[in-house]
């Protein structure tokens, strides 16, 4: 019994306890999971950052996992080889981009995720308490990055995050969602 409309160009907070539901509502959004009733309508291309590495194969490398990311997020490869270097760039990781995946830290997967992500040019981003891993530069660089998209009257964003000053300094509405119900929105 769970009921909202997002307009184009909102930035959309999402919180409540762990547990709440939050994270089965973005993975509704993305069709990872689907309602066991009613329906879900989204309009767009969607980016999403759930989970550290979600998408990614640990055999390959970081480079080849840009490949596979971007096709999955429903890029052609010549719009990733496009935007390749600016991914590379960002995430901070030259210098392992062609290190299998399965030697980096849990940092360097959220580095990575996050800068393919933010660079697919999404209608729709989906952010799972991601700005809350990294170290403390990264962190700041991705609230940079995070501001640009939501100035973005084009861009719809629904984050997910416990940290309230991220939430009343991003995001245009909040939803409060505590055991599967809302509380306010």
């Amino acid at each position: 019994n769970v009921s909202f409309a997002i307009p184009k160009g909102t930035t959309l907070g999402l919180i409540g306890s762990n547990g709440s539901g939050k994270s089965t509502i973005l993975k509704l959004i993305t069709k990872i999971t689907y309602p066991t009733s009613g329906k879900l309508a989204v309009k767009g291309r969607i980016a999403s950052l759930l989970e550290v590495g979600a998408g990614f194969h640990y055999e390959l490398t970081g480079r080849e996992n840009i490949y596979l990311n971007g096709s999955l997020l429903g890029l052609k490869k010549k719009e990733i080889d496009n935007k390749f270097e600016e991914i590379v760039e960002f995430s901070e990781l030259r210098q392992f981009i062609d290190t299998p995946i399965k030697k980096y830290s849990s940092g360097m997967y959220v580095k990575l995720g996050f800068s393919i992500a933010i660079h697919v040019n999404p209608d729709i981003l989906l952010v799972d308490e991601i700005l809350s891993v990294g170290d403390a530069n990264f962190q700041s660089k991705c609230i940079k990055k995070m501001r640009d998209i939501v100035a973005d009257s084009e861009k719809t964003v629904i984050l997910v995050s416990h940290n309230m000053v991220t939430i009343q300094a991003l995001c245009d509405k909040t939803l409060w969602v505590e055991k599967g119900i809302i509380k306010a929105f």
